[in-house]
């Protein structure tokens, strides 16, 4: 399938680039997931209505946090019966949103490797090819994720040795909603999917203005019956049977919504994170 293509609705939509940032945004989040999701899929109380794979950067606690207190408002959270990375939260219509943890694991040079379906910590700073084999030695499920200016000169090379080096069965990478709409789809994301490798969507929200309103709006169609004991080995173990990418759904940011926040992150990274840490 050819990035720019949308896919139809049929199967578990999955956004494959979750953050939180923090306790107090996890409930609004999950309610925006839900609206997204009910958007493009039909299901009825009981239904798992999507599933939302988290990456929690090195020191981000918030997951750890779900775990060991109750969410207010009007989500419950229970943990799956098989499975320690992953939290069934249900609202009071009876929806659910699958909440699977994992990493974001910042490499050299600023490249980074996700980790799905893990509570592991692994180090940053470690060569790109070093940190794939640290996520992949856990079991974990690695992606590398796009990121605007990331792929570009030396840091590009850096990609394509890597996912040479490696093969497709041991990686994929990772499309991003957060990506301007109307841009042609990065070269190297392309001729990776050109190559066999799986592109993994994800909204990837900002740490601010609002930007978790776009979580569910962008990722992947999961043809696979869900178990809700352990919805993360479900998910995984479709994902690899598979010789291309998952469907997808949504289509990248706006242009005013993305020049604003490549503005904004630059302000937060730059003032906001110091002050906070």
């Amino acid at each position: 399938m050819n990035l720019t293509q949308h896919a139809r609705p049929t199967g578990c939509p999955v956004d494959g680039h979750v953050h939180f940032h923090s306790l107090d945004l996890v409930a609004a989040t999950l309610s925006a997931a839900a609206r997204n999701f009910r958007g493009i899929t039909s299901g009825g109380e009981g239904a798992i209505r999507g599933m939302l794979l988290l990456t929690q950067a090195f020191g981000e606690r918030v997951f750890e946090q779900l775990t060991a207190g109750r969410l207010p408002g009007e989500w419950r959270l229970e943990p799956a019966a098989d499975e320690a990375e992953t939290l069934i939260s249900r609202n009071g219509a009876g929806e659910i949103i699958v909440i699977v943890c994992g990493r974001q694991v910042r490499a050299q040079g600023g490249l980074e490797v996700l980790a799905l379906g893990t509570r592991q910590e692994f180090p940053d700073g470690l060569s790109l090819p070093d940190t794939v084999r640290a996520v992949r030695d856990t079991g974990s499920m690695a992606v590398l994720p796009w990121g605007f200016g990331k792929w570009l000169g030396s840091r590009g090379r850096r990609v394509s040795e890597t996912l040479e080096s490696f093969g497709v069965r041991q990686l994929a990478v990772g499309d991003n909603g957060s990506r301007m709409a109307g841009w042609a789809v990065p070269q190297l994301l392309s001729d990776a999917e050109r190559g066999g490798f799986r592109v993994i969507p994800g909204t990837d929200p900002f740490p601010f203005a609002h930007d978790y309103e776009r979580v569910g709006r962008f990722g992947f169609f999961a043809a696979a019956a869900i178990d809700e004991r352990a919805p993360w080995r479900s998910l995984h173990a479709w994902l690899d049977t598979l010789n291309t990418s998952p469907p997808r759904f949504g289509a990248p940011t706006g242009p005013l919504r993305f020049a604003f926040n490549q503005v904004g992150i630059q302000f937060y990274n730059r003032f906001l994170r110091k002050a906070a840490a």
